[in-house]
């Protein structure tokens, strides 16, 4: 799981995407940071591995848009793989001729149909790579998961300019978890956010909107922000500035509904923390691995996760945090080699 957020307005958007991901990355993200933004009518882009802090360091940024998104990435493969964490898979992503970019949360479960029928089209992915893979003794091949839906875009605008027709025309056939954001200079005051069911928040005033994954990434911005509100799930979003245009994505799909015993699902929460499984990713796979303890068989979890696409994420750190206030769980910030970073920013829960 990865985190978003993103500004139209009339401040500097840079500084406010920077500082709500760098509030948000310890939760999930921080293997890898990216920011796009619209000025004079053309996107512009910078991305790289590591936390904010290095982005920072790395991407002294002088401009001042007012319309932008940003990312923080988290792949599991990463923590085992440290090839598979790269600029080139970085968030956001160009279309073929960089034209506009999109970013995503979550993970799509049947990417390689999707890759295939692109490659064959023509289409080559930056994100591409190949390593040697010692646990499998074996050459990989390895794309992000995410860019397709650049190049899925690009193939449905050559059918019709209505962009939002085409955003939900190339989500329709995705299975596991997504949010996308599209930005496009056809649309400069205007940025698209197709949420299936990933955490989400909006918030605008007047002459402000804004989003992002979690509620605390408002936490430098609030002062600007007249309301804030979590939408539904399977929605279509279109923000511009001091306005939000909600709108249902797909039409043939529900999103599942899944609603745990808490006591039980805490108890789980608490065993996997005794396994050291201390992370709200790690505490996700104990999960996914013990799934009966939460009334779900493997299959049944299989199909509410990987297939429809329910994200146990934002449940798991609901439920941390209120044990956390029960005195029953303790939040350390630590700093872990992950992706190939020394030092990346990672919540850790300890049971007391």
């Amino acid at each position: 799981m990865c985190h978003l957020a993103g500004y139209i307005g009339k401040e500097n958007c840079i500084p406010l995407l920077l500082d709500s991901l760098e509030i948000q990355e310890s939760i999930i993200g921080a293997q890898a940071t990216g920011l796009a933004f619209i000025e004079n009518h053309n996107v512009y882009m910078e991305k790289y591995i590591g936390p904010v802090k290095r982005f920072r360091e790395l991407h002294q940024l002088k401009n001042e848009p007012t319309i932008g998104i940003g990312h923080t990435r988290y792949a599991i493969k990463n923590v085992r793989l440290t090839e598979t964490n790269t600029q080139a898979k970085a968030h956001p992503f160009w279309n073929s001729n960089e034209l506009f970019v999109t970013m995503h949360n979550g993970t799509l479960t049947n990417y390689k149909q999707f890759v295939s029928d692109l490659e064959e089209k023509g289409d080559k992915f930056r994100s591409k790579s190949k390593f040697f893979d010692k646990n499998l003794n074996q050459e990989v091949v390895d794309y992000c998961d995410s860019e397709i839906f650049s190049y899925l875009l690009e193939e449905e605008l050559k059918k019709t300019t209505d962009i939002r027709k085409v955003i939900k025309n190339s989500c329709k056939d995705f299975q596991g978890h997504f949010a996308f954001v599209v930005l496009h200079p056809k649309y400069p005051e205007q940025i698209f956010l197709a949420n299936w069911m990933q955490p989400m928040y909006l918030g605008y005033s007047e002459e402000s909107t804004f989003f992002s994954s979690f509620e605390i990434g408002f936490s430098g911005i609030e002062k600007i922000l007249t309301y804030k509100c979590q939408p539904p799930h399977n929605v279509l979003i279109t923000l511009s500035e001091g306005d939000i245009l909600i709108e249902r994505l797909l039409n043939h799909r529900e999103p599942p509904e899944f609603t745990p015993n808490e006591t039980e699902f805490k108890e789980v929460i608490l065993n996997a923390m005794k396994n050291n499984h201390n992370d709200i990713a790690s505490i996700w796979v104990f999960i996914q691995n013990n799934s009966k303890d939460i009334g779900l068989s493997p299959d049944e979890f299989e199909q509410l996760s990987s297939i429809n696409g329910y994200t146990f994420s934002p449940l798991i750190y609901k439920y941390l945090l209120e044990m956390g206030k029960e005195k029953r769980v303790v939040r350390k910030l630590e700093y872990v080699w992950e992706g190939g970073i020394k030092e990346t920013p990672r919540y850790k829960f300890y049971s007391k």
